[in-house]
């Protein structure tokens, strides 16, 4: 009996962190789509860093959750004849409606 109870108490934790990791997961893959697809096309892409998928608790009833993610974007400077790939280094904050989809990206880079 007591391990059936202790069966069903587990069963929700389980399944509310398995939703949790396969929600962040697709926001990943939807950041590097969003990021490749429409911000910075043909430009290599290498991630640093995720931050923690966070509920959105706002005004604004469209955004159902975030994350901060730390990037670096490969671009090409000219300087005369020679060409440069200089690595740049970006924060960004994603907004994702209730189905994982990016509404928006904001820029914490301070330039």
């Amino acid at each position: 009996m007591r391990t059936i109870l202790f069966l069903a108490l587990l069963f929700p934790v389980a399944v509310d962190a398995q939703f949790r990791r396969s929600a962040t997961e697709l926001a990943k893959e939807n950041i590097r789509e969003y990021l490749t697809e429409k911000l910075f096309k043909n430009h290599p892409y290498q991630s640093i860093s995720y931050g923690e998928l966070t509920p959105m608790k706002g005004n604004d009833p469209e955004i159902g959750s975030y994350i901060k993610h730390q990037f670096a974007i490969t671009e090409t400077q000219i300087h005369g004849d020679k060409k440069d790939s200089v690595l740049r280094a970006y924060q960004f904050i994603f907004y994702f409606d209730n189905r994982m989809h990016v509404l928006r990206a904001e820029s914490l880079n301070s330039e």
